[in-house]
């Protein structure tokens, strides 16, 4: 079903694997087996049930690399798809209304969010940060509906590198040496790129809406809009939508504990740091005060040259930042 090999990473806290399937009824053809995806060995026990899953033919399937935008994009859409249930929102915490499939993977220790889904009711709006191949094969089959949110790349490994140091899933001593681990596919769910050029080159597809980080900081109205077409919901009206935004704004999200899931992993997780911050900043460009020029020239010197033999810039994916 799967196939996975071992590697070695110079200071990851949990041991790694890569895995890849070949691919299966993928608008997008390629040779699959070619797409690895580093991961724990704690997958090795989820992705059987993770690519057998029975899909419904009305969910939708947020799907990201990790400190994309998932949350805001999985409360979006929550609420969307229940009629802008507020009140359940605030009583219900996100992972309850929409699980992370791929959490027991992680964290062994963790509810099997596979089996917690099958006693959802629909629309299911379920999260996944795995690459289109590790993906449920049935979505595939059915053309269930996919959200992809993309971020830039070094914001994703500054706000990466804080996420897993303090997570205790990653162990160095700089944001220089994460960095590295990344751009070498040694840090969680890496491939960054490939992650995000697949869907990217699958963005027309029906069954697909692709949008970015940077289009919902820069107007979340206009997503919301374009996501109601999508989900076949109605539009909002202006009351509705000012509404919305207020809740989802990055202050009220940070504020509220059932969307800001610090205090849920703090008590999940061991290893977790005093610093951990499940939300910390929440802005387009955090990385030009994080990160040195130096690092940022190496980081765009790395991205420019796996997007060129796609034909891509960054400045295609994500406008100028």
């Amino acid at each position: 079903m799967f196939q996975s090999r071992p590697i070695k990473t110079s200071r990851a806290a949990l041991e790694s694997k890569q895995y890849t399937t070949e691919g299966s009824d993928i608008p997008l053809k390629k040779n699959w087996s070619d797409t690895w995806c580093t991961l724990t060995h704690g997958f090795d026990k989820v992705l059987p049930k993770l690519l057998e899953m029975d899909v419904r033919d009305d969910d939708v399937f947020i799907v990201t690399f990790i400190k994309s935008g998932t949350t805001w994009m999985q409360e979006t859409v929550w609420l969307l798809m229940y009629n802008l249930d507020f009140e359940k929102s605030k009583a219900l915490h996100l992972w309850q209304r929409s699980p992370f499939l791929d959490h027991q993977g992680l964290n062994p220790l963790a509810p099997d969010s596979v089996e917690e889904a099958k006693h959802l009711t629909s629309p299911r709006v379920l999260k996944t940060h795995m690459p289109a191949n590790l993906l449920p094969l049935d979505i595939w089959k059915k053309k269930t509906k996919i959200i992809y949110v993309a971020r830039n790349c070094k914001d994703v490994i500054v706000s990466s590198y804080h996420f897993l140091k303090n997570l205790g899933s990653w162990v160095g001593d700089n944001v220089d040496d994460f960095a590295n681990d990344f751009m070498n596919n040694e840090t969680m769910y890496t491939c960054f790129w490939t992650h995000i050029v697949d869907f990217w080159k699958m963005r027309n597809e029906p069954n697909i809406f692709f949008t970015t980080y940077e289009e919902m900081k820069k107007d979340l109205g206009k997503v919301i809009q374009q996501l109601c077409d999508f989900l076949g919901r109605p539009q909002l009206t202006a009351e509705e939508l000012e509404n919305t935004l207020n809740h989802l704004s990055f202050e009220n999200m940070k504020g509220n504990d059932q969307t800001n899931l610090t205090g849920i992993l703090r008590e999940q997780v061991p290893t977790i740091k005093e610093d951990f911050q499940f939300m910390r900043r929440g802005i387009v460009g955090s990385f030009k005060d994080e990160l040195s020029p130096e690092l940022q020239k190496k980081i765009d010197d790395w991205s420019r040259a796996y997007l060129a033999q796609h034909g891509l810039t960054e400045e295609d994916i994500f406008g100028k930042l």
